[in-house]
């Protein structure tokens, strides 16, 4: 972008900036609009989403082909601590 362009793009912006009542927090919004009009550049529309594809389930290998392992023994239950009578 040369100089002479750069100066065409702040002069645009900061006429918008006017234009819309010197209001702060807008000013990347202003400068990228006055580059679009001064480099000619059109704003493309918004493309519309497409609609979520349907997740399919992958079919689960067969029993036969995976092997079990052996279960593994429970360990026994521990005795529950009482508390002495008083």
């Amino acid at each position: 972008m040369t100089e002479t362009t750069e100066n065409k793009i702040r002069a645009r912006a900061y006429a918008l900036w006017q234009a819309h009542g010197c209001a702060d927090g807008n000013d990347w919004d202003f400068w990228l609009q006055a580059e679009r009009e001064i480099l000619g550049e059109e704003v493309p529309a918004p493309k519309p989403k497409a609609p979520a594809k349907p997740r399919v389930a992958k079919p689960k290998a067969a029993a036969a082909d995976k092997p079990k392992a052996p279960a593994k023994p429970k360990a026994p239950a521990k005795p529950r601590a009482t508390k002495p009578k008083a």
